[in-house]
């Protein structure tokens, strides 16, 4: 069964991941699952919902109308991902992307018989990940509606997308 809604879509993935892991060698999995606790203990505490972890990305979901709290999130990922990157001794450029997007999704239960599981898809959770790979944080047009007038923000160029029509207009956050 799936449910179809107004959403808060979070991309979030690691720059320069793979120059990061071959720096861990070993403990490059006990670093994700450390990036994955400590980070999804900020989205949950936020009334976020981990989507699934793909590598070194993770997708999330929060309620409708959440726009600016999620913007808060992003930061607070951010500043405790930037942290965990200085404890492990990896480099500065190692730094957390996210993207951020609202609209209508459909959510439900996905996958072959031997792997089924809560998923989400619409145009706003593939725009989402687009600008997810942006080295801070870049959010669509409906999210700067929302938040312009709590975040200092900065246009970014638009970006032509091959399923619309309209180029993406997208903004960054100020940090």
């Amino acid at each position: 069964k799936t449910t179809t809604g107004n959403r808060v879509i979070l991309f979030m993935d690691i720059h320069n991941y793979s120059l990061a892991a071959k720096g861990l060698g070993r403990q490059s999995s006990s670093f994700i699952q450390q990036v994955y606790e400590t980070l999804g203990s900020i989205i949950v505490s936020q009334q976020g919902e981990i989507i699934k972890y793909m590598g070194d990305a993770i997708l999330a979901l929060f309620p409708a109308s959440s726009e600016t709290e999620v913007v808060r999130c992003s930061l607070e990922l951010r500043e405790s991902f930037s942290e965990l990157v200085s404890s492990w001794g990896l480099p500065k450029e190692t730094e957390l992307e996210i993207g951020i997007g609202s609209g209508e999704v459909e959510v439900g239960t996905f996958g072959h018989k031997s792997l089924r599981q809560k998923d989400v898809f619409g145009q706003e959770v593939n725009c989402t990940a687009v600008i997810g790979h942006h080295r801070g944080i870049a959010i669509t047009e409906t999210v700067y509606d929302q938040v312009k007038a709590n975040y200092e923000t900065k246009r970014l160029p638009d970006l032509k997308i091959k399923w619309q029509d309209e180029p993406l207009k997208v903004w960054e956050i100020v940090e």
